[in-house]
């Protein structure tokens, strides 16, 4: 419960930051993909308003960074799932080696004693 209060105590004023901000960069830009040639692009400028790039260009930093984290952390992931199956391997190898003990053969060894 504690966790969900605190939670929403960090989003909500992050929500309205992100509101604000896109309030306050309202303005249009024009938004070209042709560095080429800017006079006669391919694919003309785009009006675009400034948080929205500004927004993308951060969502496609997460994106970059997460794909850029997986592909950085594959030779880990690689290595745990082979120690996983040499685990299994060495269990099922363990469980073959185990003697098969009868409880009464316990209680008889004690029974010898007295």
């Amino acid at each position: 419960m504690l966790k969900r209060v605190v939670t929403w105590f960090f989003l909500i004023p992050l929500a309205l930051l992100f509101a604000f901000f896109a309030l306050a960069n309202r303005q249009e830009i024009l938004l070209g993909v042709d560095p080429l040639s800017p006079d006669s692009p391919f694919v003309g400028p785009f009006p675009v308003p400034l948080f929205i790039v500004i927004y993308g260009a951060l969502m496609l930093g997460i994106v970059l960074g997460g794909v850029g984290a997986y592909v950085g952390q594959h030779k880990k992931r690689a290595e745990v799932r082979a120690l996983r199956k040499q685990n299994n391997e060495l269990k099922q190898q363990l469980d073959a080696r185990a003697p098969t003990t009868d409880k009464d053969d316990g209680l008889a060894l004690l029974d010898d004693r007295v």
